[in-house]
């Protein structure tokens, strides 16, 4: 067909059905981590922090912070009991914010850089 889109069989590694809980908590994290990645892969920067749909302010990047935030949070400070600083400064209060009441993350142009590789190395 002309002008469709072709669909590509993405490699993710497919989680245990039958495990125990932490093979299975960290097979689906792995999964919906290589899912994201592969929505991001190939992306502009200027795509990644498009918005979704008008009025939402969710984009792909922000999501790829609020994953390293979420991470982080649970694993190093509240599993670990770490003092584990947020990785990103928080928006002012007239740049939007998400669904959860507290501000979004912001990051700088030019630094998909920096959260991509925050994320995968939590």
């Amino acid at each position: 067909m002309a002008g469709s889109a072709s669909i590509t069989n993405v490699e993710r590694p497919t989680p245990p059905f039958d495990a125990d809980e932490r093979a299975t908590l960290e097979g689906w994290l792995d999964f919906h981590r290589a899912t994201l990645a592969t929505k991001c892969e190939g992306l502009t920067e200027e795509q990644l922090r498009s918005t979704s749909v008008p009025p939402s302010p969710l984009t792909l990047l922000g999501l790829v912070q609020h994953m390293a935030e979420v991470e982080r949070n649970w694993f190093r400070r509240v599993l670990m009991s770490e003092d584990a600083p947020p990785i990103y400064p928080p928006r002012s209060a007239d740049s939007g914010g998400t669904t959860t009441g507290r501000p979004a993350p912001t990051v700088p142009p030019g630094s998909w850089t920096t959260p991509h590789p925050s994320w995968v190395a939590r």
